[in-house]
């Protein structure tokens, strides 16, 4: 047996490297050409581009000559030696993912997070013999809720090919905002477009219609008056309003010439159902489902070659609305479990709840394939509303989810990403009325970079066949944190186990979270925290939390066990706090220690965890003091709680403030 094929970048480091692609070739194809020849520049190679599929040491980049399914879907690709290095898809979305691999495996080229491009220092790995890529999922992506800008979104577009993910999830209002810019970028890498979400309103708008047909609007009751939370789906005149609304909106779409391929439009974000005689017999979901049936057979009608999927989610903690499952269906199923807790898997469940959104899952999973539909699994890895500025990595959770994920046979997976900044408005602005403005920029810490993106990373990886979480996140702490990869990955590891948890306060202290600690809630309705409308339980429960939290995190690393240690210099007490949570890089730069901004900033976003923790066991503390009227007390857990968020600029600094001067004036 002859030895086998393999091909050296470092071989054509003097020489320089061609790159060839197919006459006439795709537009995705010359721009995987141009995103080889640009990055691999970067690592000190000369490129060139040429025409035709000779190898020669050549990149050759192919797209695989077969009738076999439809090329635009498939995303399967193949990176093996012959005369040169051969990059074969089956589509030329797929060349363009084993280019990025290709770069990645072959080059040492990394992107873990938008902000960040790992260029290699040393010998790249070669290429021997053949390999094969496949997704375990035809649908991988991104579900964007809002954006301040059109440059987040399309970071969010390149970091998403250079990932594998191919669809992009945008609400309507985001799309309308930006999609001249937005579009272009979706184009030249061949990534699907899904439109939708809570965006009703969008082609049905209640102030509108509700005082001239108040009758096309929901029941409350069997006897109540109509109400504009949300449609009545068995109301036929206003289903057809409906329908002739969003007909136009694709119409016009799809002229523009842009990537739509699903819409998936849900109800509106609220546990309130019809209540009209139709509504009742049918059951929300059949009643639902059956505006989007009627839906999709007018774009059918049309020649719209658009899918429309439907929504499974317990809107407002709303379980009818998750586990009511039709006897049949012809769309599509998005399913979303919302107040999940993030420690534990799908598959391996402890809290009542969370048994019960496995029960709903598998019921929905065997229903969609007797219907013959498909399922996409709908997960919050990304969401800053649900897991909160306490952000938890969570790649264990979510190696564990996409296995489950496959054995029950979805064929997509989404992760919705509700950017830091929409949680603090949200909390802020649409609960507590208090303005957002410019001068609060920068409050607390945005920790997208040290934290969120990192579990997007773990996500997109294990959206394909034969990744294992270990290495994923071996490969992810390499290219991140360098030669700190090590102290990451245990800081990580510590990070989850302290945090992932408290996303089960999600539900129990709903609307409100584990970082909202001043107010409560009564029913629908949210108010300030008094001490006399407390009975003590919120606060122990967050004392305790915070006390089983700091134990992990503040653990000395020599207890952790041996085979941890912690670069000479690197812990925060020794770097200084004040540097940690600096944003000038001189504070650190001062600080004589040398290491990566990625590992820098995983290190500060560790200090701000520690701290937002203390603070709101503190919080909590005199909370507890001032039910039981000892105001002395109280104001000694406030003003070290003040002293936190002066130091993090936290976002409960002033309602601190307010409260030591109550209990100080108390206390007199």
């Amino acid at each position: 047996m002859g030895k086998e094929e393999s091909f050296r970048l470092s071989d054509h480091l003097d020489s320089g490297l061609r790159i060839s692609v197919p006459k006439s070739a795709h537009e995705v194809l010359l721009f995987a050409a141009s995103e080889l020849r640009t990055h691999l520049a970067l690592a000190g190679y000369s490129c060139s581009m040429e025409e035709g599929e000779d190898g020669g040491g050549a990149i050759v980049l192919r797209v695989l000559d077969t009738a076999d399914g439809n090329r635009e879907e498939a995303d399967g690709f193949r990176i093996f030696a012959e005369n040169g290095a051969v990059i074969v898809g089956c589509s030329p979305r797929a060349v363009l993912y084993g280019a990025y691999r290709f770069l990645e495996e072959h080059a040492g080229i990394s992107w873990p997070t938008p902000a960040h491009r790992s260029v290699p220092v040393g010998e790249p790995s070669p290429v021997v013999g053949s390999r094969r890529y496949k997704p375990a999922f035809s649908r991988r992506g991104i579900v964007l809720e809002s954006s301040e800008t059109s440059e987040y979104a399309k970071a969010l577009i390149d970091w998403s090919a250079k990932n594998g993910l191919n669809d992009l999830f945008f609400t309507i209002e985001l799309w309308e905002r930006f999609e001249e810019q937005l579009r272009p970028e979706l184009a030249r890498r061949q990534l699907k477009l899904t439109l939708g979400g809570h965006s009703l309103g969008r082609f049905f708008p209640a102030a509108e219609l509700y005082p001239d047909h108040p009758e096309w609007f929901a029941l409350a009751g069997e006897n109540g008056a109509r109400m504009i939370d949300q449609p009545c789906y068995s109301c036929e005149a206003g289903v057809e309003v409906m329908i002739g609304n969003v007909v136009s909106f694709v119409e016009r779409e799809l002229e523009k010439g842009n990537a739509l391929r699903t819409l998936s439009l849900w109800p509106n974000d609220n546990k309130h159902v019809c209540g009209c005689s139709a509504c009742r017999g049918a059951g929300f979901m059949t009643a639902y489902i059956g505006f989007l049936d009627r839906l999709r057979k007018a774009f059918d009608a049309k020649g719209i070659k658009v899918n429309v999927e439907h929504i499974a989610y317990n809107a407002q903690l709303e379980w009818s609305m998750l586990e009511d499952v039709p006897a049949s269906s012809e769309l599509d199923t998005l399913i979303a479990c919302w107040g999940r807790n993030y420690r534990d898997s799908f598959e391996e469940p402890i809290l009542p709840r969370d048994v019960r959104f496995k029960v709903a899952v598998d019921r929905w999973a065997e229903a969609c394939g007797t219907f013959g539909t498909g399922l996409t699994a709908f997960e919050y890895y990304s969401d800053y509303w649900m897991l909160t500025s306490l952000f938890p990595p969570l790649f264990r959770t979510i190696g564990e989810d996409m296995a489950y994920f496959r054995r029950i046979g979805a064929s997509g997976v989404m992760s919705l990403i509700v950017p830091y900044g929409k949680s603090v408005r949200i909390i802020r602005e649409e609960i507590s009325g208090q303005a957002v403005t410019a001068a609060d920029a920068g409050r607390e810490m945005d920790s997208e970079r040290a934290a969120m993106w990192p579990n997007l990373y773990v996500f997109a990886r294990m959206a394909w066949e034969g990744e294992e979480t270990k290495t994923t996140i071996e490969s992810l702490c390499r290219h991140l944190y360098g030669p700190y990869a090590e102290i990451s990955r245990e800081r990580l590891e510590r990070l989850s186990d302290a945090l992932a948890g408290l996303t089960a306060y999600n539900t129990e202290f709903f609307k409100l979270r584990f970082t909202d600690t001043w107010l409560r809630t009564d029913g629908e309705e949210v108010f300030g925290w008094q001490p006399a409308m407390d009975d003590g339980a919120v606060p122990r429960a967050r004392v305790a939390e915070c006390r089983r939290a700091l134990a992990i995190l503040e653990t000395p690393l020599e207890a952790a066990g041996p085979s941890y240690h912690e670069p000479a210099g690197l812990l925060s007490d020794e770097l200084g706090t004040a540097a940690l949570f600096s944003d000038d890089p001189a504070a650190v730069a001062s600080s004589s220690i040398e290491f990566s901004a990625d590992a820098a900033e995983l290190m500060r976003y560790y200090d701000f965890v520690s701290t937002k923790l203390r603070s709101i066991h503190s919080q909590s503390s005199g909370q507890l003091c001032a039910i039981e009227r000892r105001w002395e007390e109280a104001a000694s857990h406030w003003r070290e709680a003040l002293e936190k968020e002066k130091l993090i600029d936290g976002w409960d600094r002033e309602s601190c403030a307010e409260w030591l001067e109550a209990a100080m004036t108390h206390a007199r």
